[in-house]
């Protein structure tokens, strides 16, 4: 009964946070060595940073239709309402093909609320938005109320990040080779941000510190607004950075609070070992369950 949450496994949260709230998570696949596996239920993500490590580029996929569609009508046929909150649509097929999944579904439960909501976005920014519609949900709030919170988030939700190595997005066919080979030799570092579902580069630094530096101020002044809420940092095994990043945003908004955790495997896949990023809200939504 009431509200049950749904995200996939591009979703970055600490587990520590979610544990108990029931939260669903519909996985993506990912392919290495032309085996398949479901992420974080069949390979988890130091299998996916290791294979990285030894120079396999894998490949990724949506999540399986049979999957998504069991999932939402074992959750209808409970009399629960359901909310899922994809990876953004730009960037992956799955919101389509759930989108597609709910329609079909509606018919069979006219009488349930299925609702399918593009999160614009991946990693720890729709990790946040998950958590916040989790507490709603377990607070019994409508399904109306918790659809306008999400929505309400994903307008106002920041993502910056950036890569240790541009020759992995080379290999993976997201940038040029050439601009990969020469932006790694000269020890350039791309400050990456989400602009209408899709990962734009804004500019480029020289330095992994500058990096750092640079990320923490973007996250620092998208966040003047709104001091005191929950930051996510999320890294691809380099927590010493992930440390050093709150450390920079800790400084500037002391009353804001961060949680840390891995790049899953999925997205661990896209942006390569050492890729790093923080996420806020630039704005206080309604019902703010964390500060």
């Amino acid at each position: 009964m009431g509200v049950r949450i749904v995200a996939d496994s591009t979703s970055d949260i600490d587990p520590a946070l979610v544990r108990g709230l029931g939260l669903e998570i519909l996985p993506l696949v990912i392919n290495i060595d032309g085996r398949s596996y479901l992420d974080a239920e069949e390979i988890d993500v130091s299998r996916v940073y290791e294979a990285i490590r030894e120079g396999t580029v894998p490949k990724t996929a949506q999540i399986p239709y049979g999957r998504a569609y069991g999932l939402f009508k074992s959750l209808l046929e409970e009399s629960s309402d359901v909310i899922y909150i994809a990876f953004s649509g730009e960037m992956s097929s799955c919101y389509a093909m759930c989108s597609m999944i709910a329609e079909e579904l509606r018919g069979d439960y006219p009488e349930r609320k299925l609702a399918v909501v593009d999160s614009g976005g991946g990693s720890g920014a729709a990790g946040l938005i998950v958590l916040q519609a989790l507490k709603m949900a377990n607070a019994d709030w409508p399904f109306e109320t918790v659809l306008s919170e999400i929505e309400f988030m994903t307008a106002h939700i920041e993502h910056v990040f950036s890569v240790d190595d541009l020759e992995w997005l080379a290999k993976g066919g997201r940038i040029p080779r050439v601009v990969g080979f020469l932006g790694s030799r000269l020890g350039f570092h791309p400050i990456l941000e989400v602009e209408k579902g899709r990962m734009v580069v804004r500019r480029m630094v020289r330095g992994r510190a500058n990096t750092l530096r640079a990320v923490a101020d973007e996250i620092i002044r998208r966040a003047e607004k709104f001091p005191s809420q929950l930051i996510s940092i999320t890294h691809a095994d380099d927590l010493p950075a992930a440390k050093k990043l709150e450390s920079f945003i800790m400084e500037a908004l002391p009353k804001c609070s961060v949680t840390l955790c891995h790049i899953g495997g999925v997205l661990g896949v896209h942006i390569g070992l050492k890729g790093i990023g923080a996420f806020c809200l630039n704005e206080r939504p309604e019902h703010y369950s964390f500060a």
